[in-house]
């Protein structure tokens, strides 16, 4: 018989080792992605056209100025509406089911400005998207 005490103050080391029990081994890998010496097959041509280039250059453009004008022309929107709550008085004493007005105005009023101007900005970009597939279908 064996002695329940051996095992329990025998070395870490024959614990692991013990007979009809296998050793315990780690496994980890070592295939690691190698590193890519050619570049990646794009789909679609292979020649990109210098009238092309130019097009894609003005469609960025016209798009920066786009989000440029859509973006100053929403901040001064909010900071209208803000100043038009802050700075007419007699909106402070009107109030609406026991709410404020400015208060409405504040939880309510801006989120038909940010989707007239999201429609606004979506619509105006597609635009300049078909104007820009035009010119380069004609090419």
């Amino acid at each position: 018989m064996s002695d329940p005490d051996a095992t329990r103050t025998a070395p870490a080391a024959d614990r692991r080792h013990r007979p009809g029990r296998p050793a315990r081994e780690r496994v980890t890998s070592v295939d690691r992605p190698a590193p890519r010496t050619e570049p990646l097959a794009r789909a679609g041509r292979a020649h990109v056209s210098e009238a092309e280039t130019l097009f894609t250059r003005s469609l960025m453009r016209a798009q920066g100025r786009l989000a440029l004008v859509f973006v100053v022309s929403f901040v001064l929107a909010v900071v209208l509406v803000t100043f038009v709550i802050s700075g007419i008085p007699s909106l402070h004493d009107q109030s609406i089911a026991g709410v404020p007005l400015p208060w409405l105005i504040q939880a309510y009023g801006y989120y038909p400005i940010i989707i007239v101007f999201a429609v606004a900005y979506t619509v105006a970009a597609m635009r300049t998207e078909r104007r820009f597939r035009a010119l380069v279908e004609h090419e």
